[in-house]
């Protein structure tokens, strides 16, 4: 009787933050991610003080503490367990002050919104400049996209160092095909190092379910095998729905219609074009994006379009006209926008738009990048072959953000007929 049934994603997580960490049951863990959740409960009981100890004195009360590596990769559930574990921190350990720190500023500012109306609901969310700081602080940590933490040569970053030191229990969530920078890039085996250097107990977790892409599992292999592996055609399994965009003027148009029926929808594009302020009391943000299209005669046109707003942008009237980058992906007139690789990192929509730029593209059977097309100035003067790892990580996380549908362009023509091969 149950063969046929599969997985669903839960609730979007941001709107049940408050609830998560109230103890309510509307947000359910299903699959590995409650696996993982009884394993690091029972380990949290193990090694931290009980409800009722009123002191921290003593940091290792439970014994020598651990260090639990929680890897998945896009939609597996990785942010949802962790801000389900810190609510249950809260009750059951109140005394170790548990916090939970990410390196996506976008990710926090998020979590920091969805319990804007709790001011010390607000102090669970120190920032991850204040990661050495909050070592001393508290005896349960909980670390989310740790593969972001910076680092500043070999080893484990010193940050995340003194994390696996001081911390009685800390659990670090990471996903080593997200990283997207050269200072950027900790693993599980260097964690693992460290831990045992210091005598420290060391468990890793693995979530291999996917939560998010309507629980479609096969969605996130087509992704990978796209984009590391041999690219092959989509089936349309699980219900998830894949199409091509044949121009950015037919993603937006589309995208405008979920928004119009009430559903979240972004589009999202590598970093490819300038991103510009808006010059003072501008109330319209620069068309920085502009892709030259040819119409049915063969005649160019362009379509433009502006990256999400550095800052908050309202007319005289104070109403917003685009939020702050870092909301982009969630609150009103952020589908007006364009988001990139930094603001859309750890979020979902219902529909997603995705612009593979002029930095990746298909030729010769593989993935060839262009970093000479970048515009990110800490990846577009490094060597192709090195650029290439970082391109193909981006366009991962940016085609797995939609929870029920993916549209593509692709801006290079060669690199688009190649995937008009593999999706109808």
């Amino acid at each position: 009787m149950f063969e046929g049934l599969r997985w669903e994603p839960s609730s979007r997580l941001l709107d049940q933050v408050g609830s998560a960490l109230d103890g309510s049951s509307t947000f359910a863990l299903v699959g590995d991610q409650q696996d993982a959740f009884v394993r690091i409960r029972a380990a949290a009981d193990r090694h931290l003080p009980a409800r009722h100890h009123d002191s921290t004195r003593d940091r290792h009360a439970g014994g020598a503490g651990a260090v639990i590596t929680v890897s998945g990769g896009p939609g597996s559930g990785k942010t949802a367990l962790a801000v389900r574990l810190l609510g249950r921190l809260m009750r059951a350990h109140p005394a170790t002050r548990p916090r939970f720190i990410t390196p996506s500023g976008t990710l926090r500012a998020h979590l920091l919104d969805a319990v804007r109306e709790n001011s010390a609901a607000r102090e669970l969310f120190p920032s991850v400049g204040a990661l050495r700081s909050t070592t001393h602080q508290t005896s349960a940590l909980v670390i989310d996209e740790a593969q972001r933490i910076k680092r500043t040569g070999p080893g484990l970053p010193p940050d995340l160092a003194a994390v696996v030191r001081n911390v009685t229990l800390a659990v670090i969530f990471l996903d080593e095909r997200q990283v997207i920078r050269p200072n950027e890039g900790t693993t599980v085996e260097e964690i693992r190092a460290a831990a045992r250097q210091l005598g420290r107990t060391h468990h890793h977790l693995e979530l291999t379910g996917s939560f998010r892409c309507r629980g479609s599992a096969a969605y996130t292999t087509w992704v990978d095998n796209l984009l590391y592996a041999t690219p092959a055609p989509w089936t349309g399994q699980a219900g998830y729905q894949l199409h091509l965009a044949s121009d950015p003027f037919t993603l937006q148009h589309e995208i405008e219609q979920a928004t119009a029926a009430g559903h979240s929808a972004r589009t999202t594009a590598g970093f490819c074009w300038p991103w510009s302020h808006p010059r003072p009391r501008q109330a319209t943000l620069p068309l920085d994006i502009a892709i030259d299209v040819p119409d049915l005669t063969g005649a160019p046109r362009t379509w433009r379009a502006a990256w999400n707003a550095r800052t908050a942008l309202t007319d005289p009237d104070g109403a917003t006209i685009a939020p702050h980058s870092q909301l982009w992906a969630t609150h009103t007139g952020g589908h007006q926008q364009i988001g990139c690789i930094y603001t859309a990192q750890g979020l979902e929509y219902r529909h997603s738009g995705v612009i593979i730029g002029p930095d990746l593209t298909w030729a010769d059977g593989r993935w060839h990048a262009h970093p000479d097309q970048s515009h990110d100035e800490t990846l577009r003067h490094l060597p192709p072959e090195l650029y290439l790892r970082y391109a193909l990580n981006t366009y991962r996380v940016l085609l797995t953000r939609g929870t029920h549908t993916t549209r593509i362009h692709a801006t290079d023509s060669a690199t688009h007929r190649m995937l008009t091969t593999l999706i109808p």
